[in-house]
């Protein structure tokens, strides 16, 4: 049998031919470092074909499903909306959660327990049904982003086996579809969205009929809701797998006359009297009006700042206000160039150009740049946000 230091000398022979046959401790550390790589080669060839039964997690789940998947009918009603956080991308809802589902294992004899119906807090009922080894058609509130509220949670369930989930939550919602682009013209999209934890093999939901929808009295007064809607879809789950999903969307626009009042209107009156400043003659007052109308405008601004969204791209509104103030600094600047011209001699030539500016000038200015703000932020056919 070949002793250590002959199988040594043979990894020498292969690895690193030394001239005395004689292996010096350099060599050992070649050898070591080259079999070391050859083992790591041959671990990253071998690994994934070793055992693929175990990490293919489809296989596993496809070889325990039931033939057939629990049907859970869920519907979810928003009774109030709370709050719209517009930077944070969140909204606060009072919702009621109803799921209905049939399982064999919850049936019961009624003459026996001498009822046609049976009802437990949702927490009784877990404990109840992990005894009897019921598997329950666990979820997850999918856009979930803080601590809910449990005002109710009940669960009723009949002879023939129907169980019915009820529940009354408080919680806030993410709402990372939320674009403030075309503030505040804006129509925003907002879902409640439920996640099945086991895959769709196991459990599927179905839009519970007539369950589903938005309360009559919501307490939101900055948004009107035009439309509500249910959708179900499949997408990852926690598992890894795909899960099905129940969603509940609406569709909702702001009260547009606050800010026609509080924000429009005066805009358009600031802009009128810088209009009217041209159609006088004295180019010095002229000056004096432009200032203060500039002025006024500047402060008006960090009147109506607690108004506007904080967010980090432009809006409709903000894009307004800084062509509103580039066209007042511009009409400071070009009544001193009026001036200017007017004490050089030529009076004649700034006459000339103050009666285009003032008659068509102007406004035409102000109508190119609506024009213009209009075809960026409200147009289908422009993809760039300014962001």
């Amino acid at each position: 049998m070949a002793t250590t230091a002959q199988r040594l000398a043979f990894a020498v022979n292969i690895t690193c031919p030394c001239r005395s046959g004689q292996i010096t401790r350099n060599d050992v550390a070649t050898i070591l470092s080259r079999w070391t790589g050859y083992l790591i080669a041959a671990l990253l060839v071998i690994a994934p074909t070793a055992a693929p039964g175990d990490t293919n997690l489809d296989a596993l789940v496809a070889g325990i499903a039931p033939e057939a998947p629990l049907e859970v009918a869920v519907g979810v009603e928003i009774t109030q909306i709370t709050g719209v956080d517009q930077r944070a991308e969140n909204f606060g809802v009072v919702a009621r959660i109803r799921m209905r589902w049939q399982d064999p294992d919850l049936a019961f004899d009624e003459a026996t327990e001498g009822t046609r119906l049976k009802s437990m807090k949702s927490d009784d009922f877990n404990v109840l049904a992990r005894r009897m080894g019921i598997n329950l058609p666990a979820f997850t509130i999918e856009n979930q982003q803080s601590r809910s509220f449990e005002k109710a949670s009940v669960v009723n369930w009949f002879a023939d086996g129907t169980a019915i989930f009820l529940q009354e939550v408080i919680l806030t919602l993410q709402a990372p579809d939320f674009d403030f682009v075309q503030f505040p013209f804006d129509s925003q999209k907002f879902y409640f969205r439920i996640i099945a934890n086991g895959p769709v093999s196991f459990v599927r939901l179905v839009p519970l009929q007539g369950a589903s929808g938005l309360g009559d009295t919501l307490g939101e007064e900055e948004w009107v809701v035009a439309s509500d809607w249910t959708e179900v879809d499949e997408v990852t789950g926690l598992s890894g797998l795909t899960s099905s999903r129940f969603s509940l969307g609406f569709e909702a626009h702001r009260h547009l006359l606050y800010y026609w009042a509080r924000i429009f209107v005066p805009v358009i009156l600031l802009t009128l009297i810088g209009w009217a400043n041209l159609f006088l003659e004295e180019y010095r007052r002229r000056i004096d009006i432009a200032t203060g109308n500039l002025l006024a405008l500047i402060a008006y601004n960090f009147t109506i700042s607690g108004d506007l969204p904080r967010l980090g791209y432009l809006t409709f509104l903000d894009a307004l206000m800084m062509a509103i103030f580039i066209i007042s600094v511009g009409s400071v600047v070009y009544n001193v160039a009026l001036r200017r011209l007017s004490m050089t001699g030529l009076e004649a030539r700034a006459r000339a150009i103050d009666w285009h500016v003032t008659w068509w000038g102007y406004p035409a200015l102000f109508v190119l740049t609506i024009g213009i703000l209009r075809q960026v932020f409200f147009a289908e056919s422009v993809f760039i946000h300014l962001r």
